[in-house]
Protein backbone atom coordinates (compact mmCIF):
# COMPACT_ATOMS: atom_id res chain seq x y z
CA UNK A 1 0.00 0.00 0.00
CA UNK A 2 1.37 3.42 -0.95
CA UNK A 3 0.92 6.11 1.70
CA UNK A 4 1.30 9.87 1.51
CA UNK A 5 4.31 10.92 3.57
CA UNK A 6 2.78 14.28 4.38
CA UNK A 7 -0.48 12.58 5.28
CA UNK A 8 1.29 10.15 7.58
CA UNK A 9 3.09 12.96 9.39
CA UNK A 10 -0.17 14.88 9.71
CA UNK A 11 -1.89 11.87 11.27
CA UNK A 12 0.76 11.59 13.97
CA UNK A 13 0.52 15.29 14.72
CA UNK A 14 -3.27 15.16 15.04
CA UNK A 15 -3.13 12.17 17.40
CA UNK A 16 -0.70 14.01 19.67
CA UNK A 17 -2.62 17.30 19.79
CA UNK A 18 -6.00 15.66 20.35
CA UNK A 19 -4.99 13.17 23.00
CA UNK A 20 -2.13 14.51 25.09
CA UNK A 21 -4.01 16.67 27.59
CA UNK A 22 -2.12 14.96 30.43
CA UNK A 23 1.33 13.56 29.81
CA UNK A 24 4.23 12.18 31.79
CA UNK A 25 7.24 10.01 31.11
CA UNK A 26 8.91 7.59 33.44
CA UNK A 27 11.90 5.33 33.27
CA UNK A 28 11.31 1.66 33.89
CA UNK A 29 12.70 -1.78 33.12
CA UNK A 30 12.81 -1.12 29.39
CA UNK A 31 15.18 -2.75 26.94
CA UNK A 32 15.90 -3.39 23.26
CA UNK A 33 15.35 -6.91 21.94
CA UNK A 34 16.73 -8.21 18.63
CA UNK A 35 15.10 -11.20 16.95
CA UNK A 36 17.44 -13.77 15.43
CA UNK A 37 17.23 -14.67 11.72
CA UNK A 38 14.94 -17.72 12.23
CA UNK A 39 12.71 -15.42 14.34
CA UNK A 40 12.77 -17.82 17.28
CA UNK A 41 14.82 -16.02 19.97
CA UNK A 42 14.86 -12.35 21.03
CA UNK A 43 18.04 -11.16 22.75
CA UNK A 44 19.25 -7.90 24.29
CA UNK A 45 22.34 -7.00 22.22
CA UNK A 46 24.40 -4.01 21.17
CA UNK A 47 23.53 -3.09 17.58
CA UNK A 48 24.41 -0.32 15.13
CA UNK A 49 21.61 1.93 13.87
CA UNK A 50 21.15 3.46 10.43
CA UNK A 51 18.51 5.89 9.13
CA UNK A 52 16.52 6.37 5.96
CA UNK A 53 14.45 9.52 5.41
CA UNK A 54 10.72 8.97 4.87
CA UNK A 55 9.30 12.48 4.57
CA UNK A 56 10.47 14.91 1.90
CA UNK A 57 12.68 16.62 4.46
CA UNK A 58 13.30 17.21 8.15
CA UNK A 59 12.20 20.71 9.16
CA UNK A 60 13.07 22.80 12.19
CA UNK A 61 10.56 25.62 12.69
CA UNK A 62 11.42 28.40 15.10
CA UNK A 63 11.92 32.07 15.74
CA UNK A 64 15.27 33.88 15.82
CA UNK A 65 15.56 37.55 16.88
CA UNK A 66 11.81 37.96 16.32
CA UNK A 67 11.97 36.50 12.79
CA UNK A 68 10.24 33.25 11.90
CA UNK A 69 12.48 30.67 10.29
CA UNK A 70 12.07 27.21 8.78
CA UNK A 71 15.24 25.17 8.25
CA UNK A 72 14.68 22.24 5.90
CA UNK A 73 17.19 19.40 5.49
CA UNK A 74 17.17 16.72 2.80
CA UNK A 75 18.60 13.87 4.87
CA UNK A 76 19.54 12.68 8.35
CA UNK A 77 22.54 10.55 9.32
CA UNK A 78 23.36 8.87 12.65
CA UNK A 79 26.99 8.76 13.82
CA UNK A 80 28.13 6.28 16.46
CA UNK A 81 24.57 5.37 17.46
CA UNK A 82 24.03 1.86 18.85
CA UNK A 83 21.30 0.13 20.78
CA UNK A 84 22.81 -0.44 24.22
CA UNK A 85 21.84 -2.63 27.16
CA UNK A 86 19.12 -1.29 29.45
CA UNK A 87 17.12 0.41 26.72
CA UNK A 88 19.70 3.10 26.06
CA UNK A 89 21.59 4.52 23.10
CA UNK A 90 25.36 4.98 23.01
CA UNK A 91 26.29 7.99 25.15
CA UNK A 92 27.99 10.60 22.98
CA UNK A 93 26.36 9.62 19.66
CA UNK A 94 25.58 12.35 17.14
CA UNK A 95 23.31 12.96 14.19
CA UNK A 96 23.81 15.16 11.15
CA UNK A 97 21.23 17.03 9.10
CA UNK A 98 22.36 17.38 5.49
CA UNK A 99 21.61 19.73 2.57
CA UNK A 100 19.89 22.24 4.84
CA UNK A 101 18.32 25.47 3.54
CA UNK A 102 16.76 28.48 5.27
CA UNK A 103 13.19 29.56 4.51
CA UNK A 104 11.13 32.35 6.05
CA UNK A 105 8.25 30.08 7.04
CA UNK A 106 5.93 27.36 5.78
CA UNK A 107 4.83 26.67 3.02
CA UNK A 108 8.53 27.04 2.12
CA UNK A 109 8.13 29.34 -0.85
CA UNK A 110 10.48 32.18 0.13
CA UNK A 111 14.05 31.81 1.32
CA UNK A 112 16.18 34.07 3.47
CA UNK A 113 19.40 35.22 1.86
CA UNK A 114 21.21 32.98 4.32
CA UNK A 115 23.04 29.70 4.41
CA UNK A 116 23.09 27.50 7.49
CA UNK A 117 25.65 25.10 8.94
CA UNK A 118 27.47 24.17 12.13
CA UNK A 119 30.74 25.86 13.02
CA UNK A 120 33.56 24.30 10.99
CA UNK A 121 31.16 22.27 8.84
CA UNK A 122 30.39 22.54 5.14
CA UNK A 123 27.54 24.81 4.07
CA UNK A 124 24.21 23.05 4.57
CA UNK A 125 25.54 20.58 7.14
CA UNK A 126 24.24 20.85 10.72
CA UNK A 127 26.03 18.59 13.19
CA UNK A 128 24.68 17.82 16.64
CA UNK A 129 26.63 17.95 19.85
CA UNK A 130 27.18 14.76 21.84
CA UNK A 131 23.85 13.19 22.73
CA UNK A 132 22.39 10.45 24.90
CA UNK A 133 19.16 8.46 24.56
CA UNK A 134 16.96 6.06 26.49
CA UNK A 135 13.55 4.45 26.33
CA UNK A 136 10.84 5.91 28.56
CA UNK A 137 7.25 4.94 29.22
CA UNK A 138 4.87 7.76 28.32
CA UNK A 139 1.42 8.04 29.91
CA UNK A 140 -1.23 10.33 28.42
CA UNK A 141 -4.96 10.91 28.81
CA UNK A 142 -7.60 11.21 26.11
CA UNK A 143 -9.85 14.27 26.24
CA UNK A 144 -13.02 12.45 25.28
CA UNK A 145 -14.84 10.35 26.23
CA UNK A 146 -13.98 10.69 29.90
CA UNK A 147 -10.50 10.30 31.33
CA UNK A 148 -8.76 7.30 29.78
CA UNK A 149 -5.06 6.69 30.30
CA UNK A 150 -2.95 5.11 27.59
CA UNK A 151 0.74 4.22 27.61
CA UNK A 152 3.38 4.26 24.89
CA UNK A 153 7.12 3.62 24.79
CA UNK A 154 9.09 6.63 23.49
CA UNK A 155 12.76 7.26 22.78
CA UNK A 156 14.08 10.25 24.74
CA UNK A 157 17.08 12.10 23.24
CA UNK A 158 18.89 15.06 24.77
CA UNK A 159 22.40 16.55 24.96
CA UNK A 160 24.93 14.44 26.85
CA UNK A 161 25.13 17.17 29.51
CA UNK A 162 21.31 17.40 29.88
CA UNK A 163 18.49 19.46 28.30
CA UNK A 164 20.23 22.81 28.90
CA UNK A 165 23.27 21.58 26.95
CA UNK A 166 23.86 22.24 23.28
CA UNK A 167 21.71 20.09 20.99
CA UNK A 168 22.92 21.77 17.83
CA UNK A 169 24.65 25.03 16.90
CA UNK A 170 22.95 26.88 14.04
CA UNK A 171 25.28 29.24 12.18
CA UNK A 172 23.58 31.55 9.65
CA UNK A 173 25.82 33.24 7.08
CA UNK A 174 25.42 35.65 4.16
CA UNK A 175 26.13 39.31 3.50
CA UNK A 176 22.40 40.07 3.36
CA UNK A 177 21.31 37.55 6.01
CA UNK A 178 19.14 39.26 8.69
CA UNK A 179 19.48 36.40 11.21
CA UNK A 180 21.99 36.38 14.08
CA UNK A 181 25.07 34.42 13.10
CA UNK A 182 25.29 31.92 15.97
CA UNK A 183 22.29 30.32 17.70
CA UNK A 184 22.01 27.38 20.08
CA UNK A 185 19.29 24.72 19.85
CA UNK A 186 18.62 23.18 23.26
CA UNK A 187 16.03 20.97 24.92
CA UNK A 188 14.78 17.40 24.76
CA UNK A 189 13.48 15.40 21.81
CA UNK A 190 11.06 12.50 22.26
CA UNK A 191 10.68 10.19 19.27
CA UNK A 192 7.65 7.94 18.83
CA UNK A 193 6.91 5.17 16.39
CA UNK A 194 4.35 6.74 14.07
CA UNK A 195 2.81 3.32 13.43
CA UNK A 196 2.51 2.62 17.19
CA UNK A 197 4.77 -0.39 16.81
CA UNK A 198 7.85 0.44 18.92
CA UNK A 199 7.25 -2.73 20.96
CA UNK A 200 6.64 -4.95 17.90
CA UNK A 201 9.52 -6.78 16.26
CA UNK A 202 10.00 -5.52 12.73
CA UNK A 203 12.81 -4.69 10.30
CA UNK A 204 12.50 -0.91 10.69
CA UNK A 205 10.58 1.63 12.76
CA UNK A 206 9.12 4.90 11.48
CA UNK A 207 10.05 7.62 13.97
CA UNK A 208 8.68 11.15 14.31
CA UNK A 209 9.03 13.87 16.99
CA UNK A 210 6.38 12.99 19.56
CA UNK A 211 4.67 14.20 22.73
CA UNK A 212 6.77 15.83 25.47
CA UNK A 213 9.30 17.19 22.93
CA UNK A 214 10.55 20.56 24.22
CA UNK A 215 13.06 22.35 21.98
CA UNK A 216 14.04 26.00 21.97
CA UNK A 217 16.45 28.28 20.11
CA UNK A 218 18.39 30.73 22.24
CA UNK A 219 16.81 31.55 25.60
CA UNK A 220 14.40 29.24 27.39
CA UNK A 221 10.90 30.76 27.37
CA UNK A 222 7.29 29.70 26.98
CA UNK A 223 7.18 31.39 23.57
CA UNK A 224 10.31 29.63 22.32
CA UNK A 225 8.97 26.26 23.48
CA UNK A 226 5.75 26.96 21.60
CA UNK A 227 7.25 28.08 18.29
CA UNK A 228 10.22 25.68 18.05
CA UNK A 229 9.12 22.47 16.34
CA UNK A 230 10.88 19.62 14.57
CA UNK A 231 8.83 17.99 11.82
CA UNK A 232 9.45 15.04 9.54
CA UNK A 233 9.69 11.26 9.65
CA UNK A 234 12.51 8.79 9.16
CA UNK A 235 13.03 5.04 9.29
CA UNK A 236 15.54 3.48 11.68
CA UNK A 237 16.88 -0.03 11.20
CA UNK A 238 19.81 -2.17 12.31
CA UNK A 239 23.00 -2.08 10.27
CA UNK A 240 26.68 -2.95 9.98
CA UNK A 241 29.25 -0.71 11.68
CA UNK A 242 32.10 -2.23 9.65
CA UNK A 243 33.95 -3.16 12.83
CA UNK A 244 32.39 -6.49 13.69
CA UNK A 245 28.87 -5.51 14.78
CA UNK A 246 26.39 -6.45 12.07
CA UNK A 247 22.68 -7.04 12.58
CA UNK A 248 21.54 -6.03 9.10
CA UNK A 249 18.18 -7.54 8.17
CA UNK A 250 17.13 -8.49 11.70
CA UNK A 251 13.88 -7.43 13.37
CA UNK A 252 14.07 -5.40 16.57
CA UNK A 253 11.79 -3.77 19.12
CA UNK A 254 11.60 -2.05 22.47
CA UNK A 255 10.40 -4.25 25.33
CA UNK A 256 7.95 -2.75 27.81
CA UNK A 257 8.45 -4.72 31.00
Amino acid sequence: MIRSKLGLLGFCTVVFSAMAMFASAAQGALSWLILNAPKTVATELKAALVTELDSQHITLDGEVAGLKVAITCADIDLKGAYLELGGKLTEGFKFDLLECEVYKTAPLTEKYKCTVKSAGAATGLIESGELKGELVLHTFAIHEPGHVELKEVLLKIEPKTGPTGNFKTLRFEGSECPLPEVNQLRGTLFLQDCEKSMTKHQLRHLLVPGPLTALYIGGHSAKQLEVTKMLGSFWVKLGNDGAGINHTGLDWAAMDA
